[in-house]
């Protein structure tokens, strides 16, 4: 009872078309489980190894990708802890790079300011150029001036040497003064009175004054120099302050009176060398020499 129970509880619902297409009636229903158990045993034992064997295609597949690319992993690992201990120096070489930039675009800026103020002196040195070239150009033109009245006289003076010389009788044969109204005639010419101071010039004085004759009577016809014994009697200085010790140019007897203490040079026609004679400063009234240095000569003076 029990058993007939138990197996009417494990046999299977199956259509009864199925049991009609393979001649299988209720009374061989034990022998059919027992094939349909040994088919799916079957059919699990074939997954089981099928299953292992995968398993184990994927295993040596995923130990032979492992295995090639493991240099590789470790490399980038490598790479990558390397950049990670470097990454602190990046980050300061970074920072060194900022600083360094910033540096220099205030460099740069003190630079231009620079360059402006150097900017403004060299327009200034510009203008000084420019004024400096105007001088120049005025200067030359002074120069050819200068150079085309070198070794010349003032009109109405004669050129001897390097002095001029103005004869009082040329301008004027009727007008006659003292030694001291004679030398500020001179003065206020810009000259003074003349010094003979070598023999060439007293030979052109003497010729000159020669040549000036107006007087029949030889004193007459005598100039003022610039030669006198005031400070000293006795002593004869020319205004330039040199001392004369030359006698010969003194005529016969002279100098003769303390009183007459300013000099006189005539022409004489009987000795050329002695044309001197001391005359009273104040009393005398005649013409008078005045010398001047020429152009050239006071050029050539500091």
């Amino acid at each position: 009872m029990e058993t007939s129970q138990r197996t009417r509880s494990v046999r299977p619902k199956f259509p009864p078309v199925f049991f009609k297409s393979y001649n299988i009636s209720g009374h061989g229903g034990d022998g059919f489980n027992r094939w349909v158990l040994l088919c799916l045993g079957l059919l699990n034992a074939v997954l089981l190894i099928v299953a292992v064997v995968f398993a184990i295609k994927c295993a040596k597949v995923k130990e032979d990708s492992l295995h090639i690319s493991n240099p590789a992993v470790t490399q980038l690992f490598s790479e990558l802890d390397y950049l990670r201990s470097n990454h602190s120096d990046v980050i300061e070489a970074e920072e060194e790079a900022k600083k360094a930039l910033e540096s220099a675009i205030n460099n740069h800026k003190e630079v231009k300011v620079k360059i402006e103020q150097l900017k403004t002196v060299n327009d200034g040195y510009q203008k000084q150029i420019e004024a400096l070239r105007s001088e120049k150009t005025n200067l030359k033109s002074n120069i050819s001036a200068l150079e085309n009245s070198c070794d010349k006289c003032t009109p109405g003076w004669i050129l001897f040497n390097s002095s001029c010389y103005f004869f009082s009788s040329t301008e004027s044969s009727t007008v006659k003064r003292n030694w001291h109204e004679s030398r500020m005639d001179c003065v206020s010419r810009g000259s003074d009175l003349a010094v003979i101071d070598n023999q060439q010039e007293q030979t052109f004085v003497s010729n000159t004054i020669k040549n000036l004759k107006t007087n029949p009577h030889q004193w007459g016809n005598g100039f003022w120099v610039g030669l006198t014994d005031i400070a000293t009697v006795g002593t004869w200085v020319w205004l330039n302050n040199v001392t004369e010790v030359e006698q010969r140019y003194w005529m016969d007897g002279e100098p003769n009176v303390e009183e007459e203490n300013c000099v006189i040079i005539i022409y004489s026609s009987t000795n050329p060398w002695k044309t001197r004679y001391d005359g009273n400063c104040n009393v005398h009234r005649l013409d008078w020499i005045c010398e001047l240095p020429s152009s050239l000569d006071s050029l050539q003076k500091p």
